[in-house]
């Protein structure tokens, strides 16, 4: 067996007759070893010779990345953090203010969210639990 670290896949000498030039061989009993890992949950990514290694899966954020203005609005509210942005809001630059007047959503890694939650003295947890709460929140 074979692996490519360019195109990140196997290869036979007997099914394939294309073969990229950085194939490397992987014994039978590493082979094994790296689809037990994959049925596992873990990645195969080369490492730093181009050989295949098993590799932890990125972790999947279970925390929304976007949230309407209502719900943003609602849950500050329902944090008691409402009146402290409308604050905020009203001594920041121009672009900022527009930013919160008239964006129709609001984007967990948007350097606007980070200042406020910096401003307000909101880590990235606290910053991650309304937004938590915003995405449960209908109109």
């Amino acid at each position: 067996m074979l692996y490519s670290a360019s195109t990140r896949g196997f290869y036979s000498r007997d099914i394939h007759k294309a073969i990229p030039a950085d194939a490397v061989e992987v014994s039978a009993q590493a082979y094994a070893a790296l689809m037990a890992g994959q049925a596992q949950g873990q990645q195969i990514e080369p490492d730093a010779n181009g050989a295949p290694a098993l590799a932890a899966a990125p972790v999947v954020s279970s925390v929304p990345q976007v949230v309407s203005k209502f719900q943003a609005k609602a849950a500050l509210h329902a944090a008691g953090l409402l009146a402290s942005v409308e604050t905020l809001m009203a001594g920041a630059d121009a672009v900022t203010r527009l930013a919160w007047t008239e964006a129709q959503e609001f984007r967990r890694q948007s350097p606007t969210v980070a200042a406020m939650g910096a401003a307000l003295g909101l880590d990235d947890a606290a910053l991650d639990a309304l937004f938590t709460t915003a995405a449960g929140i209908e109109a």
